[in-house]
């Protein structure tokens, strides 16, 4: 069996994409504010449901990108 051995410059890259992903999940909710004009302490007040949203929002893009790295490595 492989070990994995995650390093700081994974872990770094791997934040910042989870960080990514909040800033859209925020966006999301401010589109959302504009869209059905309503009160914008929706904003820190759904912030739990923001955290949910971006967190769903990585897994999925970290679904791609093992399937990605999987066609990738099946080309070779």
């Amino acid at each position: 069996m492989k070990n994995i051995i995650i390093t700081p410059r994974k872990l770094k890259r791997e934040i910042f994409i989870w960080l990514l992903c909040l800033v859209a999940a925020i966006g999301l909710n401010v589109y959302s504010i504009i869209y059905y004009n309503t009160s914008w302490s929706e904003l820190y007040t759904h912030l739990g449901y923001v955290v949910v949203i971006s967190i769903v929002i990585y897994l999925i893009l970290w679904v791609f990108r093992g399937l990605f790295l999987l066609l990738r490595k099946l080309k070779k």
